[in-house]
């Protein structure tokens, strides 16, 4: 596996798992009412975001290279 593969596939999970780990949060907040919660799942999910738009950047750099 190249290095520029996994860079890809290193992305993709990472932006599945805070994702998940938002919503996560999202439903404890729901059923618990915790702020603690509310706060992780906020954080969680501005992650996610932050990483889609860093992997789209790489995506578009890796195409570029040979």
């Amino acid at each position: 596996m190249s290095l520029r593969i996994f860079h890809i596939v290193f992305i993709v999970v990472c932006v599945l798992l805070t994702l998940f780990v938002g919503v996560w949060g999202i439903h404890e907040y729901v059923s618990a009412r915790s702020n603690l919660a509310l706060g992780m799942a906020i954080v969680f999910i501005l992650g996610g975001v932050v990483l889609v738009a860093y992997g789209s950047q790489t995506f578009r750099k890796l195409k570029e290279l040979p």
